[in-house]
């Protein structure tokens, strides 16, 4: 009898433990996404237009996922140490991140970060904003033309600014003066602002910048490096309507997350991505700043990254400016 009682005992505690852990796995699949709040890595300094688009993207995003999104700001190595630190998180969606054109494609080409565009789920992209071929009010240049067949009879004479080797302003160029079989002198610069005195003091002759600029210092944009004419300058034409057909340029940004998403987490961020960018919350402080939605799924925004990283990748090559190892 009593051996009966101890196996009867037995078999109950099994048979609750069981059924708690049954009910236990059924309860915390039935959790919502998120269980807790998600951390979205910049990886750039506060102030700068990553962190601006991130910030706006913040609260949007957080009601569309009825949770909390954290923004945790990770400088340094032009953007590789928090795209790095990125790649190592858990494949959760507890941890995204901003991508930008930099850190996630021009980086790897010019040196050896240990990622790629490919250790990453991408989930949406939420802007992008072309670059400009901008001159002074009073330039001689008056088309893109004029430009190319400046630099062809004067090889090296042709100055032109940009932040720094190796950035997109930068590669824009020198991307145009392959296409046109030309040369010009590149001038880099420490910011913008450096650009611009000296451009208005003529120790350069133009660089490439985005349409705010172009309006906040009252400069003449040629072309635009796009697929597209830019809405607020409806006379300027893209560089294929100038007559040269090259890979777009500009400043892009969105969403990404670790490699190995589950499929539907992958879901449900690129579901609320794509709402929150449609919200009057993101797309009236985004137009505020000259940065409207520019949205892709994430399918097409990992082909577009992938577009964009042998594009540049090549080139980069091309210039002899990569230091990988």
């Amino acid at each position: 009898m009593n051996l009966r009682r101890r196996a009867f005992a037995t078999f109950a505690t099994f048979a609750a433990g069981v059924l708690a852990c049954t009910f236990g796995a059924a309860a915390l699949a039935g959790d919502a996404y998120p269980q807790r709040p998600i951390t979205m890595i910049v990886p750039f300094g506060p102030g700068g237009t990553s962190d601006i688009m991130a910030r706006l993207l913040q609260q949007p995003l957080a009601d569309a996922l009825h949770g909390t999104v954290v923004v945790d700001n990770r400088g340094g190595a032009g953007g590789a140490i928090g795209m790095s630190l990125l790649k190592r998180a858990k494949a959760d969606g507890l941890t995204i991140g901003l991508s930008v054109i930099g850190p996630e494609v021009l980086q790897p080409a010019l040196r050896d970060t240990g990622y790629s565009y490919q250790d990453y789920d991408h989930i949406c992209r939420t802007y992008s904003v072309p670059l400009m071929m901008l001159v002074p009010a009073d330039s001689p240049f008056h088309s893109v033309a004029d430009v190319i067949g400046y630099a062809r009879s004067h090889p090296g004479k042709l100055t032109y600014g940009s932040s720094g080797t190796g950035t997109i302003l930068h590669l824009a160029m020198a991307m145009l003066m392959d296409k046109g079989g030309a040369q010009a002198l590149h001038v880099p610069y420490k910011s913008t602002g450096e650009m611009v005195t000296a451009l208005k003091g003529g120790q350069v002759m133009l660089f490439n910048e985005t349409p705010t600029i172009a309006k906040q210092y009252g400069l003449r944009p040629l072309a635009v490096f796009a697929d597209h004419r830019v809405a607020n300058f409806p006379d300027v034409p893209t560089m294929a309507e100038a007559g040269f057909t090259m890979t777009p340029a500009g400043v892009w940004g969105g969403l990404i997350a670790p490699k190995g998403l589950p499929p539907q987490v992958r879901t449900a961020l690129e579901s609320a991505c794509q709402k929150a960018i449609g919200t009057q919350a993101y797309v009236t402080p985004a137009e505020r700043v000259d940065t409207p939605p520019a949205y892709q799924s994430g399918a097409a925004f990992a082909a577009f990254a992938k577009s964009q990283s042998e594009a540049y990748g090549a080139l980069i090559d091309k210039l002899g400016l990569a230091q990988k190892q």
